[in-house]
C-alpha cells in the first residue's frame, strides 16, 4: 500500500472515529474508546489518556490500554511538568521520541509499576479553545518501527475530536449528577418525615447514595464526642457482624482524619495515601474514596464515606460535592431527631404543644353563605404538623387552606405554629391571591424551618362568580367532584415545596365551582394508610371512589364516613401520620 493510500485510510478512519466518539456521552465508556482508536490508528502497542484536574492542577490517568486491549494500569497521577504527559500539558506542545529512556523528561516509574516497557512514544495535548484539558499518549509503534511526523499530525487531529467528545461527556455527566442529587435530596426530605428510627433512615440513605454514585461500599458513622470515637450507623461492604464492633478514634484512618479536621476528602488512589490503614482488621475492598463530615453549626455529628466505584474509575470533585450536599441534609436530620426524642419525653412540653395547636385550628367552622364545610382532623401522637383554616375575605370571597408540615409529633407542631403566625401577618392583598400567598410564605420561611418543609393547597372561592382560583405547593391534588355531571377531577398542578428553594413563583389556576360541586382536601396521612403488614394500602383512587359514593351525604357526615372507610379498608384504626380531611360544598 502506498504512503498516500495509507494516509487516506487513516483520515477516513478519523472521520468514522469522530462520529462514534461524539455519539457517546458516557465518560467511562468514552475514555477507553479514545485510547483504543488512537492505539489502532497509529498501529501501536499501548496508549494512555491523562485528564487535567482543574481544581487541584494535576493530571490523572485512570485507564491505560496495552497491546491486547487489557488494562495495564488503573490509576496514575502526575504533577504539572512531571513526566512526558506532564511536560506536554505544561508546555502545550506535542512530543515524539524514538527512545523514551534517553530523554530526561521521561519518568520510568509507571513502567516499573506496570511491567510495561516503553520504547518510542508520541504525546499530544488535548485542547478546548486553547485550554489544555489533558494529554493523549501512544506508546511503541508495532514491529519495532519508529513514529513519524505524520503520526503526530494524525494524533493531533484525533485529539481535537477527542477533546470535544470528552467535554460534551463531562457536561452530560455533571448535569446527570445534579439531577440525581436533587432527586435524592427530594426523596430524602420525604423519607425523613416518615422514619422514626435514625438507624432505618441511615440504611435507606446509604443505599440511595451508593446507587446514585454507582459505588459498592460505604459507611455512615455517628460521633461520640465524649470518647472522641466514631461508631457505625450503617455500612455496606464489610461483614455485618463487624459493624457493632467498629470504633474509629478521631484522627485515625481516613474517617478519623475527616472527623478531626472536619473537612471533606477525595482520594483517587487509597493505596498511595498514608492515612489509609492497610493493617485494619475490617477493611473495604477499595481503590478510590470520598468522605464528608456531618456538621451542624460546627458541631461534629458523624462522617459519611463512600468508596469503590463499580466502573473502577476514581471519584471526582462532582461526586464529592454531591456527597457534601447529602451530608449537610443528614446532619440537620440527625440533630432534629436527637432534639425531637429529648422533647418528646417531656410530658409538660407535649401538653403545651397540644394547647398551642388547638389554638391555631378553628374552634368551629365559620358560616359562609353559599358554602358548607365538613372536617376531620386526627393528629399523630396528639400533636402534629397538619393544619387548616377557612377565612372569610369579603361578602363573596372565602379562602380555604390545608397544609402539612414534614414529619409529625412535637417538632412538626412547633413549625406549624410558626407558619400560622406568619400567615396571620399577611395583608388582604396577599390573602386574596393564592400565587401571592405562597410566594410571600416561601419568602418568609426559606432557610428557617431547620430541615423541615411545607406542602399546602390554598384556594379562593368566589360565590358571586361561581369560580375558584387556587395554587398547589407540592400538596396532594384535591378532588373536585361535580355532582351534576357525576364526574371527579384531580386538581393536578406542578407546585413546589415551601421553604426549600428561595425566590419561587407559584402559578395560579382558575376553575368553575358551581352549586352542587364538592371540593375534598386531604393530607397524605390518609392515602398512605395501610394495614399492619403493609400489604393493603388506601389510595387516591379508593378515596375518589368513596367521594363519589358519599356524594349525597352532608359535608360533615361525608367527612366522617370517608375516614371510617379508610380505617375499615385497612383493618386498622390508628394512623401512622397526621390526617386531615376538609370538605367544601358549594350549595
Amino acid at each position: 500500500m502506498s504512503t498516500i493510500d495509507s494516509e487516506a485510510r487513516k483520515y477516513k478512519s478519523l472521520l468514522n472515529t469522530s462520529t462514534i466518539l461524539n455519539a457517546n456521552l458516557d465518560l467511562y465508556q468514552l475514555l477507553p474508546l479514545i485510547m483504543l482508536y488512537s492505539k489502532d490508528l497509529l498501529e501501536a502497542e499501548a496508549s494512555s489518556l491523562f485528564l487535567l484536574e482543574e481544581k487541584d492542577g494535576f493530571l490523572y490517568c485512570e485507564v491505560a490500554l496495552g497491546e491486547k486491549g487489557e488494562i495495564v494500569q488503573k490509576y496514575a497521577r502526575l504533577e504539572p511538568g512531571q513526566g512526558i504527559a506532564g511536560w506536554v500539558a505544561k508546555e502545550k506542545k506535542a512530543i515524539i521520541l524514538e527512545d523514551a529512556y534517553t530523554d530526561p523528561r521521561f519518568n520510568p516509574a509507571l513502567d516499573q509499576k506496570t511491567g510495561f516497557r516503553t520504547r518510542s512514544l508520541v504525546c499530544v495535548p488535548l485542547y478546548i479553545a486553547d485550554k489544555v484539558i489533558g494529554t493523549l499518549e501512544i506508546l511503541n509503534k508495532s514491529d519495532n518501527r519508529s513514529f513519524e511526523s505524520s503520526d503526530v499530525e494524525v494524533l493531533n487531529s484525533l485529539s481535537e475530536m477527542a477533546a470535544i467528545a470528552i467535554k460534551n461527556a463531562q457536561a452530560h455527566e455533571a448535569l446527570k449528577k445534579r439531577v440525581l442529587e436533587l432527586r435524592l435530596l427530594y426523596e430524602f426530605e420525604k423519607l425523613t418525615v416518615a422514619e422514626k428510627s435514625i438507624n432505618e433512615l441511615g440504611n435507606w440513605l446509604l443505599d440511595k447514595v451508593l446507587e446514585f454514585l454507582e459505588a459498592k461500599a460505604g459507611t455512615i458513622y455517628i460521633a461520640d464526642p465524649t470518647l472522641e470515637v466514631l461508631r457505625v450507623l450503617a455500612a455496606r461492604g464489610i461483614p455485618e457482624e463487624a459493624i457493632h464492633n467498629i470504633q474509629v478514634p478521631y484522627g485515625e484512618g481516613i474517617s478519623g482524619w475527616v472527623a478531626r479536621e472536619k473537612q471533606s476528602l477525595l482520594i483517587q488512589n487509597l493505596d498511595e495515601d498514608p492515612r489509609y490503614d492497610k493493617s485494619a482488621k475490617y477493611k473495604f475492598e477499595a481503590n478510590s474514596l470520598i468522605s464528608a463530615p456531618l456538621l451542624f453549626r460546627g458541631e461534629l455529628l458523624g462522617v459519611i464515606s463512600v468508596n469503590n466505584k463499580y466502573s473502577g474509575f476514581a471519584f471526582t470533585h462532582a461526586d464529592l460535592e454531591m456527597l457534601g450536599a447529602i451530608a449537610n441534609r443528614l446532619s440537620v436530620t440527625i440533630k432534629n431527631a436527637n432534639l425531637f426524642h429529648k422533647v418528646l419525653d417531656t410530658d409538660r412540653e407535649l401538653k403545651r404543644a397540644r394547647e398551642v395547636m388547638h389554638k391555631i385550628l378553628p374552634s368551629s367552622l365559620p358560616y359562609v353563605g353559599g358554602l358548607e364545610f365538613g372536617v376531620q382532623h386526627i393528629p399523630y401522637d396528639n400533636v402534629g404538623g397538619d393544619f387548616y383554616n377557612i377565612l372569610k375575605l369579603d361578602e363573596n370571597r372565602s379562602a380555604v387552606l390545608i397544609a402539612d408540615v414534614s414529619g409529625h409529633g412535637l417538632s412538626a407542631s412547633v413549625v406549624a405554629t410558626v407558619i400560622h403566625t406568619v400567615v396571620s401577618t399577611f395583608d388582604s392583598e396577599t390573602l386574596g391571591s393564592p400565587s401571592k400567598f405562597f410566594t410571600a410564605l416561601n419568602y418568609a420561611l426559606y432557610n428557617k424551618l431547620a430541615g423541615n418543609f411545607l406542602t399546602a393547597f390554598y384556594a379562593i372561592i368566589h360565590t358571586g362568580t361561581n369560580t375558584m382560583s387556587y395554587t398547589n405547593a407540592g400538596h396532594n391534588p384535591p378532588i373536585l367532584y361535580r355532582k351534576s355531571e357525576g364526574s371527579s377531577l384531580h386538581l393536578e398542578t406542578k407546585g413546589k415545596l415551601v421553604g426549600v428553594i428561595p425566590d419561587l413563583f407559584f402559578e395560579e389556576y382558575v376553575t368553575a365551582f358551581q352549586p352542587q360541586d364538592r371540593l375534598v382536601l386531604y393530607t397524605d396521612g390518609l392515602t398512605e394508610h395501610s394495614n399492619a403488614d403493609r400489604t393493603r394500602r388506601y389510595s387516591e383512587d379508593l378515596l375518589t371512589l368513596a367521594v363519589r359514593n358519599h356524594s349525597q351525604s352532608h359535608s360533615a357526615e361525608a367527612a366522617e364516613s370517608l375516614i371510617k372507610e379508610c380505617r375499615t379498608y385497612c383493618h386498622r384504626s390508628d394512623f401512622e401520620d397526621d390526617v386531615t380531611l376538609l370538605i367544601v360544598d358549594r350549595v
